[in-house]
């Protein structure tokens, strides 16, 4: 009995436990945590590979990109045909500006997994870097179809159609996404400030200066609400610099209001 329970507190500090915390706390989209589960998990087993992967993935978030391509590839080094680091090391390539090397890899990821999702959610958001928007639409509406309840692929599929101006849609995408529990932090995060960007444009439909008593009452009650928007992304704690983009555009769409109904 001594040797188990000494061998089950053992279990609590193994690379794989830390791996696990790690996990949660990224999740939670507290990096500075994540990055020492993992670290401490690469500590125990340095070639641990989903502590390795999870570190990628934190400092890819953290824009970090050297970082996190060393991480990606230290991972695919120990483990080539990984398909998270492959899914991650085409991540840093997009945000690198180099689509070529992202493609290679998630070819070589399609190759190992053709139908996981998550490496069907990566094609669509390289689609999307490329502006092949209704490839990226036909996709998010796939991976929907298999897992509905996944928030990261209304998150996707919102930000297609608000690139396509089609607002309504993408507002109903991510009322979808935000009434899902599942998801991580950050998901919601950029759902909420999705929301705030379709309805400041949105707004803009709904001004008639020939009616502005019928009209600006109305779109100013859009602009509160994708205020209130904006603000429920801050609330979350996550950085996302592209609020300040949503608070620019509500500012500029209320003094356009005054200014068309004024005259």
């Amino acid at each position: 009995m001594r040797l188990l329970l000494l061998a089950l507190l053992g279990l609590g500090c193994s690379a794989d436990h830390h791996a696990g915390r790690g996990k949660a706390a990224l999740d939670a989209h507290d990096l500075a945590a994540a990055e020492k589960h993992f670290r401490a998990g690469l500590g125990r087993e340095p070639n641990h590979v989903g502590a390795l992967s999870g570190l990628g993935w934190v400092y890819l978030l953290a824009a970090q990109h050297e970082a996190a391509d060393a991480a990606f590839g230290h991972c695919l080094s120990v483990s080539p045909k990984e398909v998270d680091c492959l899914r991650g090391s085409a991540g840093v390539a997009t945000a690198k500006g180099n689509p070529a090397i992202a493609k290679r890899q998630l070819n070589k990821a399609v190759a190992l997994a053709p139908y996981d999702a998550r490496v069907q959610s990566s094609l669509a958001l390289l689609e999307l870097a490329a502006g092949e928007v209704d490839d990226a639409v036909a996709r998010y509406r796939g991976l929907i179809d298999r897992e509905p309840e996944r928030a990261e692929y209304r998150l996707g599929i919102a930000e297609a159609l608000i690139r396509s101006r089609d607002f309504a849609t993408a507002l109903e995408q991510i009322e979808a996404g935000l009434s899902s529990d599942s998801g991580p932090k950050r998901t919601r995060a950029m759902l909420l400030q999705a929301q705030g960007r379709a309805l400041v444009a949105s707004a803009s439909k709904h001004l008639d200066p020939d009616d502005c008593a019928g009209s600006a009452a109305a779109v100013q009650i859009w602009l509160d609400a994708a205020e209130t928007a904006a603000n429920a992304a801050r609330a979350t704690g996550v950085d996302l610099p592209d609020l300040v983009e949503v608070d620019r555009r509500v500012r500029r769409q209320r003094a356009r209001v005054a200014e068309v109904c004024a005259k």
